[in-house]
């Protein structure tokens, strides 16, 4: 456990200096939005090299030494008693969120991990889609997940990626409550931050619930944030980096795509002085390039799966098979496994059209989804109800109305194409926060309400650490590589299984009969599928066969 807590504190302390560019300042809120422009452009670099060259060990360790080079020259601010405050505080919440966790199952299983592994152990393979669909809509945290993997974490290094995310920015939205308690000053910024934490606290407060998901969409919770908070003294240099950051977050989660629009909201600041033409936007260029062409090569089409979107003159392309994952993707997303229980009447592409699979989804996924968002609804209503002294007056101000507009449109559009909970749900928190934060702006608060923001705060830290510490203390420790989280296998146990495999052309495919590969060998996927490899100029290119 001591192994965990002190490369918790220095894979941040070795991380943030990357995001120096993006975001200054010596604070816990910089600090930590320094942080994760740092993991973007770790993850940048990743995408970049596995053009080349695997993500091995040896080549992510070449990042910490030139970490080490940035801290030295800047070592007012990194070697300083606030950033090692800043430091202290994430590794103590990596440290809670990771020890003798489980990974997101059984995403993690079947192409998280798998994926993660081919990177370290191989430069990118062209078709590899076609050795397990899910590997043509892969998220950029897997490339941030395999440059992790060095000669000081190793391989345990591939699950800090999320914890980073979370640690971040529960520390950035936690330091601005604290300081505006104390000078208690409740705006609209600090109601929404608040409601937002709340919501991380109640519902994404262990390692286990994160996968590919909750990064995205707490990254959204910063973006929002920022816009708001920067809105009426907004320069050039915040809009790149909001831009960078929404690039980031769909690069995560297609479905939010939508949050590129929320930067541009920004422009209704008339005194924002636009340029185009600066060296973080050319960065934002050159990283969606090299992710368009990353999926090109990985999948033959730019957006996989949509069909319109595939090259079919590549030897690795298959427009069916893309058009039949989004079938599925959006028949299972709507509840599909249902109602094939109940009766199977209808194909999976009919059963998506028209609204025929409301009345499915609804006993099922509306349920989860009400579950969760009724009981935070509640609580926020009884919280403004608490701290309400008297009325005052208010108006809802343009950019406000366009960032609930555009999280609205954001829910539609997440309902109608894919409607579970774990997939879009930052547009509909957002939603409610701002309407939080709205119907703030209409109450004076109580003399006291400090004490009651700071007791509401101590209540969610004090669930947060006790749910975790609860798995810590009482949960099975007699399993291999504990109390790291269990990575290797699916089974309790967590050792690597022998797994089967066949060699195709001088090229050895590794698969699992349960399909799930974990972090074990690679390339290891779905064997079920009729494929050939070839390689050419060292290239490895996995095409599917004609029948």
């Amino acid at each position: 456990m001591l192994e965990i807590l002190i490369f918790s504190f220095l894979v941040t302390f070795l991380y943030t200096p990357y995001g120096l560019l993006f975001q200054k300042g010596t604070n816990l809120r910089s600090f930590s939005l320094q942080l994760i422009f740092g993991l973007i452009v770790m993850s940048f670099f990743a995408l970049l090299l596995n053009f080349f060259i695997s993500l091995n060990q040896i080549l992510n360790s070449f990042f910490l030494l030139l970490s080490l080079l940035i801290i030295i020259k800047f070592k007012h601010i990194y070697l300083s008693k606030k950033y090692f405050i800043f430091c202290l505080f994430s590794s103590l919440i990596i440290f809670l969120l990771v020890t003798n966790s489980n990974v997101y199952r059984p995403d993690a299983g079947l192409y998280h991990l798998p994926y993660i592994n081919i990177l370290n152990e191989e430069k990118i393979i062209l078709g590899i889609s076609n050795l397990h669909f899910r590997f043509g809509h892969i998220s950029i945290l897997q490339y941030l997940s395999a440059i992790t993997n060095n000669l000081l974490f190793k391989e345990n290094g591939i699950i800090f990626s999320s914890a980073l995310v979370a640690s971040s920015v529960i520390i950035n939205f936690l330091s601005h409550l604290n300081k505006n308690i104390k000078i208690r000053n409740y705006d609209f910024h600090f109601l929404l931050i608040l409601s937002l934490l709340i919501f991380i606290f109640y519902k994404i407060n262990r390692y286990s619930e994160y996968g590919n998901d909750a990064p995205a969409h707490l990254m959204m919770f910063i973006l929002v944030s920022e816009i708001i908070k920067n809105f009426r003294n907004v320069k050039m240099d915040h809009v790149s980096n909001y831009f960078l950051l929404s690039i980031f977050i769909i690069m995560n989660k297609i479905i939010l795509l939508i949050s590129i629009i929320f930067p541009l909201v920004l422009f209704l600041n008339k005194k924002l002085k636009i340029y185009f033409f600066n060296k973080k936007n050319f960065f934002i260029i050159i990283f969606l390039l090299l992710w368009g062409f990353k999926n090109i090569l990985t999948s033959g089409c730019l957006l996989f799966p949509i069909k319109s979107t595939c090259i079919n003159s590549l030897l690795w392309s298959n427009e069916i098979k893309a058009q039949k994952v989004s079938i599925q993707n959006e028949a299972w997303a709507k509840g599909w496994p249902d109602y094939k229980k109940e009766e199977n009447e209808v194909s999976q592409l009919n059963y998506s059209k028209n609204f025929f699979w409301l009345k499915t989804w609804s006993k099922n996924h509306l349920l989860k989804i009400l579950k969760i968002s009724v009981p935070y609804l509640l609580f926020l209503i009884i919280l403004l109800l608490i701290v309400r002294s008297n009325s005052n007056k208010s108006k809802l101000q343009i950019h406000i109305r366009l960032l609930m507009l555009i999280s609205f449109i954001g829910s539609l559009m997440w309902f109608y194409k894919v409607p579970v909970f774990r997939y879009g749900y930052s547009y509909l928190i957002i939603f409610i926060s701002l309407g939080f934060a709205f119907a703030g702006s209409f109450i004076k608060f109580k003399e006291n309400s400090d004490k009651i923001f700071r007791l509401i705060i101590c209540a969610l830290l004090l669930v947060f650490v006790f749910k975790n510490f609860n798995r810590i203390i009482f949960e099975d420790k007699k399993y291999y590589n504990y109390p790291w989280p269990k990575f290797y296998s699916y089974d309790d146990d967590n050792k690597i299984k022998e797994l089967n495999f066949k060699i195709i052309n001088g090229k050895k495919i590794y698969f699992s009969n349960n399909e799930y590969c974990m972090y074990s060998y690679a390339p290891c996927g779905h064997i079920n599928e009729r494929f050939n490899i070839k390689i050419l100029k060292n290239y490895s290119i996995i095409y599917m066969l004609s029948d």
